[in-house]
């Protein structure tokens, strides 16, 4: 009887928290090491939210927004804002992609995280508090000039969970999956409105990495 109920919250449960209109401080970053690069800047406002869009696991939702950068490098650490309906994220699957032309294309590199926290913003928004969330990953490399996409889901956590984003604004729209990345949809042909996700991309340069890891084998 509860395998059902489950289930059927998980049907239930819309795939999009619904549009709003923009709506305001911009929330308040953890200090990042001083050898921080950010290949995406794309910074949670308030008064800009306007959805909230499925990402997790046990729905098979996932999220894919893109980012080109300068300089080659890579992503250590990953900071988003999100909205946990029943219980916080636990996990997160990572996934760098390719640019097929028209969205997400073939997966360049695949990543799983647990060192995540959670810190609730003081801001709700549908009934819910939004949370900024902080995660730690490595060793996810991107090369200058390319279009990447960077691909999102949750695991561990009840209930659904929504990655919170803007109208359009720094790049292209964010794409949705419903099958685990099998296959793509763009944020206005699923939901009528071009989205991109608050986010924030940063780590290393490669000299930055080389240099760094001189210093440790110092210790």
């Amino acid at each position: 009887m509860q395998i059902f109920i489950f289930m059927l919250l998980l049907i239930q449960s819309p795939d999009n928290l619904g549009h709003i209109p923009s709506v305001s401080p911009e929330a308040a970053l953890l200090g990042d090491p001083p050898w921080e690069y950010y290949c995406c800047s794309q910074p949670f406002v308030y008064e800009n939210l306007a959805n909230g869009l499925g990402f997790s696991s046990p729905n098979s939702w996932m999220i894919a927004d893109d980012f080109t950068s300068p300089t080659s490098g890579y992503i250590d650490l990953v900071q988003i804002w999100a909205i946990y309906a029943s219980s916080n994220a636990t996990g997160f699957n990572i996934q760098l992609r390719a640019d097929s032309g028209s969205g997400p294309g073939s997966i360049v590199s695949s990543h799983t995280s647990t060192d995540c926290t959670h810190s609730n913003t003081g801001y709700t928004s549908w009934g819910y508090p939004l949370y900024y969330t902080y995660i730690t990953t490595s060793d996810i490399f991107y090369s200058a000039g390319t279009k990447n996409w960077f691909a999102l889901q949750t695991t561990g956590g009840a209930g659904a969970h929504y990655w919170l984003c803007a109208n359009q604004t720094w790049a292209d729209m964010t794409w949705f999956s419903q099958n685990n990345g099998s296959t793509w949809a763009s944020s206005q042909s699923t939901w009528g409105t071009a989205y991109e996700q608050f986010m924030i991309l940063s780590g290393m340069l490669p000299l930055e990495r080389e240099s760094w890891g001189g210093i440790k084998a110092l210790f």
